[in-house]
């Protein structure tokens, strides 16, 4: 039996990518212990993981946030006499820590980053081709598979035992029940920035078609504060919607987004949640593009929801929009808010009348 240490600091969605995977890798390698080591509040992510996967907490913003709390917590580390570290992140704080363990003789592999690919995809020339960039659960997989381990070609959801998912619905009926004929929808319409953000009256514009259409239960999500004031005052003007912003911790959004129908999102950490226990999500895309390798694991290309007619896109691989070609992020504004109610309400009408 072996002990190894799986390094993914952040960000939200990254992890909830990683751990579709490293659940299927702990299942398919059960005489080995796995280790996550992310920020603390990233471990409720971890719900009914296998016998073998735990996490532990670093928190880099406030104990670990120094040289001197990086070196203390390196230490500890290696007291946890660990037989190898996958970093899967290949930042500074993980190098020194993986580096710092490679000095005991801990066996190191670490994720190898399409720089070059990613660059090609933002400078290629006017009119030319998308290339896709390898998707980036693949480069993880990669990993796991030069340190020896069994790792499915596809990992599948992770397997939520039935009993999480009835205490869920018996502490929160009102969301979990529906009438019969009506889908349940769950929308995200945040994003970490606002170039990846689709503008907020087009997505308004959106959410009072769907009311309108009649056939979705629609439930809100958003990080308290600035997120959840918007979502309530939405919820004002259209009475049907439901905003479960501030309400949930992680572990309960995600058995939240487990009994859904299907998600909408950007291209944000709720596409991964849903990608994470397999509900289908429509996803939109601004200055981002399917194309740089964060589609969620098992999602649909036809399912990402994009501008037509801006060639330039993508302009950022993470959304940080140090390269935009346009002003007043105009990526966030072209796609019209029909495109996307058709997309969902064509699905609506495959579900209901098959």
């Amino acid at each position: 039996m072996a002990r190894y240490l799986v390094i993914r600091l952040s960000a939200l969605g990254d992890v909830a990518m990683l751990l579709r995977l490293l659940y299927a890798v702990a299942r398919a390698n059960e005489q080995h212990d796995f280790i996550l080591l992310t920020q603390p509040f990233m471990t409720e992510l971890l719900v009914d993981p296998p016998d073998n996967l735990e996490a532990m907490a670093i928190d880099t913003r406030r104990e670990e946030r120094s040289l001197l709390g990086l070196m203390r917590y390196a230490r500890r580390l290696r007291l946890e006499r660990f037989d190898a570290v996958l970093d899967l992140h290949d930042v500074l704080r993980t190098k020194f820590l993986r580096r710092y363990l490679s000095l005991w003789g801990i066996p190191v592999r670490h994720l190898v980053k399409p720089r070059r690919e990613r660059h090609a995809l933002l400078h290629r020339p006017a009119g030319a081709p998308v290339q896709p960039v390898p998707p980036m659960w693949t480069l993880y997989r990669k990993v796991f598979v030069e340190a020896g381990l069994e790792v499915p070609d596809l990992p599948p959801p992770i397997a939520l035992h039935p009993s999480l998912l009835e205490t869920f619905a018996r502490l929160h009926p009102e969301l979990v029940q529906a009438p019969r004929g009506r889908l349940r929808l769950g929308i995200a319409p945040f994003a970490s920035t606002a170039a990846k953000t689709y503008a907020p009256e087009r997505m308004k514009e959106v959410l009072a078609a769907l009311v309108k259409d009649g056939r979705f239960e629609l439930y809100l999500f958003g990080a308290p504060g600035r997120e959840a004031q918007q979502l309530e005052a939405w919820a004002k003007e259209l009475p049907e919607l439901r905003t479960v912003a501030g309400l949930l911790d992680f572990s309960e959004e995600l058995l939240l987004i487990a009994t859904l129908d299907a998600m909408l999102s950007m291209d944000s950490a709720n596409m991964h949640l849903a990608s994470l226990v397999g509900v289908r999500c429509f996803s939109i895309w601004c200055c981002t593009h399917p194309a740089a390798g964060f589609l969620g694991i098992g999602q649909q290309l036809e399912d990402c929801l994009q501008p037509e007619g801006m060639e330039h896109r993508p302009c950022s691989i993470f959304g940080d929009n140090k390269e935009c070609h346009s002003e007043g992020l105009s990526c966030s504004e072209a796609m019209p808010s029909a495109q996307v109610v058709q997309h969902i309400t064509a699905w609506a009408d495959a579900q209901l009348h098959p």
